[in-house]
């Protein structure tokens, strides 16, 4: 596994449609697709059917029973479905956010085995109990903003993330940043590695964003296979 990569926002800010883009810039490398999110759209975009079974599902009726390592393996084996030759995704769904010490072992375990058989992690949403089962130094998380989050945005607090974060302005155009932004960039709390225009057609949405959300990428401090456009 050589990365871990969060992309954060709020609903409609693009991560799906930015996690979508990653994973075919990403081939041939195989990755494993994490939908942290509430809505779960990645699923409903990517598998072609809905799994029948999530990481809380999982966690709510086997981390109980489930004792070996062996047994623990052969559970998150069956969570995944595949969404290409190389690609799978796995559904957090209702995962409590706290847990006991000893399910969190377990699902670290089971987790990390399973992701370590992937060249990359992409996980659309956050959920903080993923935060503490993978691990945090190959975590590098990238908030999406649009002009309408802009509003409200609060810069990421204290022990959040461990590292600095990454931002994109989604469908930016020459909006004021608020306050609280410009100040978070000046004293280096968030990182803006680009800003991705609104488009004038679909056409040219589809032609050109692909390359504009790559070339933000390319500003990460990671291992991405990604060629320049």
């Amino acid at each position: 596994m050589q990365a871990i990569i969060e992309l954060t926002g709020k609903p409609g800010a693009g991560k799906t449609t930015l996690a979508n883009i990653l994973g075919e810039e990403l081939t041939p490398a195989s990755v494993l697709f994490i939908d942290a999110s509430l809505d779960q759209k990645l699923t409903l975009t990517l598998a072609p059917e809905p799994p029948q079974l999530t990481l809380g599902r999982l966690f709510g009726q086997r981390t109980e029973a489930t004792g070996s390592r062996e047994a623990i393996d052969w559970a998150f084996h069956d969570l995944t479905v595949g969404v290409g030759e190389e690609n799978e995704l796995l559904t957090v769904g209702n995962l409590p956010e706290e847990i006991s010490i000893a399910d969190k072992d377990k699902l670290r375990y089971g987790l990390n085995r399973l992701a370590k058989t992937y060249d990359y992690v992409v996980i659309d949403g956050y959920h903080p109990l993923l935060r503490q089962l993978l691990p945090e130094e190959q975590i590098r998380t990238v908030e999406i903003v649009t002009p309408q989050g802009l509003i409200d945005w609060q810069p990421p607090q204290e022990g959040e993330v461990l590292y600095t974060p990454a931002l994109i302005l989604n469908r930016y155009q020459d909006e004021i940043l608020p306050a609280t932004l410009d100040n978070a960039l000046t004293q280096r709390q968030i990182r803006l590695i680009g800003k991705v225009p609104p488009y004038a057609t679909a056409e040219d949405r589809i032609r050109r964003l692909p390359d504009d959300f790559k070339n933000c990428l390319l500003k990460l401090d990671i291992p991405m296979n990604l060629s320049s456009p």
